[in-house]
């Protein structure tokens, strides 16, 4: 035999039995090891005793090695399969001899050259057809066994060979219970309802015990493309903080994982081949290797699952299988979560709009179609139609009353947004600590009395138009985030700090001078500028004399009818009166002036019930003794102011600015007195 030690056949015979009752119930590798040696040191002499195991994953052999007392340690060996002589006789299952003067695997002769072995002497390690590796000896004196010998070892191997594949089969079949046991578990806590980050830890804690990792990332891909950290997991120390912004996914593992669908595996981080600034920074942090997967369903590719080690671990393809199956399950409850929580939106906001509408109603909103035929209404009614189709933002400018939010509602029918929703604010009738949460919405708990989430008109305008009147009551602290809003249709709710994304077309309305306020510096001049894309002038009612007739014949008919009132004439004398006098409240108070009329006329006739209107807009002959010689003094002062102006009646040295009157007022008293058209 090998180095024998005068054993006889009987020796033979009894170690051959005493190998199998010694390898009997051994559980691990060494101690299966450690029984053969025993059984085999009565007959054959060496300083170590192992087994190299081929290993699929890195196409390596792994070296089990068991040394004798004495004698040198030596750690687990591995090698490429090319470069270990335990290669060549699993490829070639042949028994091998090697010796120090060998030269096809220099890297082996190497290692055992610095340890002082001689000889190496290997069979194959092959239970069947199963091939395992190799199993063999080393002697650090050198040693010529004879083909006799080496069939003897090859008979001793195959019977070794059949307890090692029973454990490596043990081993795997333990390995299939804990992941089966891992996936059960991970199951049971995606069906449980936690939130992001009490779910991917753990997620994580069940995959620790089967894949080891140092960390895991959930990523979420948004609406550009980019991905949100949306929880994070350490199995040990914490290397970083979670962050909030969404990264760019160019230059990571995570774009080659998107764009094909398939897990990507980075053994050995490479900085030149992932040069992305936030794979730099994990780097830095200590990541060795990582595994990126992406979570895939029906409907596309959400986001990816990373697990990173600081280590250099082999990632197996079963790990790889394990992965994708877990990121299946995430996906699948990412996508439920994602959806459920789009349709609670979506629920909350027609709750919401079926509420907002119904205000509307109650505050009967809708005045109609836009009543007018003279030239100034027909030039905003232009300018109407010119804008509508194209989604500008417009900028609607006016006196109160004089219908600009039915200019908005007008733009918002003719444009292709006509079937969305029209949601309006008033920024002057809500107080300033409460527009930020009315507009943007606010989460649960943000502030004191936020007992539940709620959406804001910018998400009800989606895909429909966003009305802000009275946007020169904006405050100021809050018109950076307005103009964030505009210009990148997104926003944050109050107490919030996911992004969210609108479709929405703004029309904002005023009656304040803007630029007058920009130069008080009350009023933000970018957010001006962004408004005022497109200004419409409304004109005042004093402006559109000629439309008031018609206007009044809408108002009558309309209140008449809703009265259930009969009035069929309005008499010459009262349309004059109404069609004279100057309407600072313009066509608000025109419809107002009508529904009071309507109600407390008794007969087929209107009788006109405002004083103001009458005093102011009745002849001379009807204001009773002396009134003659107050509009003679009054005609007179005018016929001065205009002779000192030089005819002119507007402008800062115009005759209304010398009387004190607006020039729009000071024309209907030259009407009145009749003063000719020379002095207009």
């Amino acid at each position: 035999m090998i180095g024998a030690v005068e054993a006889s056949s009987t020796d033979i015979y009894e170690a051959v039995i005493a190998l199998s009752r010694l390898i009997a119930g051994r559980t691990d590798l060494r101690s299966l090891l450690s029984g053969v040696g025993e059984a085999l040191r009565r007959i054959v002499r060496f300083n170590h005793i192992g087994m190299s195991l081929y290993d699929p994953n890195g196409n390596v052999m792994q070296k089990h090695i068991l040394e004798a007392p004495g004698n040198p340690v030596i750690t687990s060996v591995q090698l490429p399969i090319d470069e270990d002589p335990a290669g060549w006789v699993w490829l070639n299952q042949q028994p091998l001899v090697i010796s120090t003067s060998e030269t096809r695997w220099p890297e082996a002769v190497r290692l055992a050259r610095d340890l002082g072995i001689g000889t190496t002497v290997l069979v194959p390690l092959t239970a069947g057809d199963n091939r395992l590796g190799a199993f063999g000896f080393s002697s650090v004196t050198p040693l010529d066994p004879s083909p006799a010998e080496l069939t003897f070892l090859e008979r001793v191997a195959s019977e070794f060979a059949v307890a090692v594949e029973s454990f490596l089969a043990r081993q795997a079949a333990i390995r299939e219970r804990d992941r089966l046991q891992t996936l059960f578990d991970i199951t049971n806590a995606l069906v449980s309802k936690l939130s992001p980050d009490e779910l991917v830890s753990t997620i994580s804690a069940q995959l620790s015990r089967v894949i080891p990792h140092e960390f895991s990332v959930l990523m979420l891909r948004d609406e550009t493309g980019r991905l949100e950290m949306v929880a994070l997991h350490f199995t040990g120390a914490q290397l970083f903080d979670k962050e909030q912004s969404h990264i760019d996914p160019e230059g990571m593992p995570s774009a080659e994982a998107l764009a094909t669908g398939k897990p990507v595996l980075v053994p050995d981080v490479e900085l030149a081949h992932y040069a992305a600034p936030e794979y730099r920074r994990f780097v830095e942090l200590g990541c060795k290797s990582a595994c990126s997967v992406p979570l895939v369903t029906s409907n596309g590719t959400l986001g990816t699952l990373e697990i990173a080690r600081t280590t250099r671990d082999v990632w197996t393809d079963e790990d790889v299988d394990f992965l994708v199956q877990v990121a299946r399950q995430i996906a699948i409850a990412v996508e439920n979560a994602l959806s459920y929580r789009q349709l609670q939106e979506m629920k909350e906001r027609l709750a919401t709009e079926k509420l907002y509408l119904e205000d509307e109603i109650r505050l009967d909103y809708n005045n109609g179609n836009m009543v007018g035929e003279g030239a100034a209404f027909q030039s905003v009614l232009k300018g109407v139609q010119i804008v509508a189709p194209t989604d500008a933002t417009v900028l609607i400018l006016g006196e109160t009353g004089t219908g600009k939010e039915l200019v908005a509602r007008a733009i918002h029918e003719l444009s292709s947004r006509s079937r969305g929703s029209f949601v309006k604010v008033n920024c002057a009738a809500i107080p300033g600590s409460l527009l930020e949460s009315e507009l943007f919405g606010h989460e649960k708990g943000s502030f004191t009395g936020a007992v539940a989430q709620k959406i804001g008109r910018f998400e009800l305008a989606h895909q429909g138009t966003l009305f802000l009147d009275e946007i020169g009551e904006m405050p100021l602290e809050l018109q950076p985030k307005l103009l964030r809003a505009i210009q990148d249709q997104e926003f944050e709710r109050v107490g919030g700090n996911r992004t969210i994304r609108t479709d929405v077309r703004f029309v904002a309305a005023t009656n304040r001078d803007l630029k007058a306020m920009v130069d008080e510096n009350r009023f933000r001049t970018d957010l001006y500028y962004r408004l005022h894309v497109f200004p419409l002038n409304v004109p005042p009612l004093r402006e559109r004399r000629e439309d008031i007739p018609l206007l009044t014949r809408y108002f009558v008919q309309r209140h008449a009818q809703r009265m259930d009132r009969k009035i069929e004439r309005i008499p010459t004398q009262a349309m004059e009166r109404l069609t004279n006098y100057d309407w600072p409240g313009n066509i608000r108070e025109l419809q107002n002036v009508i529904e009071r009329s309507v109600i407390l006329s008794k007969g087929p006739d209107i009788h006109l019930a405002m004083p103001e209107v009458i005093e102011r807009s009745s002849p001379a002959a009807a204001r009773g003794p002396g009134s003659d010689v107050s509009d003679a003094k009054e005609r007179a002062r005018i016929l001065q102011a205009l002779k000192e102006a030089k005819g002119i009646a507007g402008g800062p040295n115009g005759a209304a600015a010398r009387l004190g009157l607006k020039r729009t007022t000071l024309q209907s008293r030259m009407r009145k007195y009749n003063i000719g058209r020379l002095y207009q």
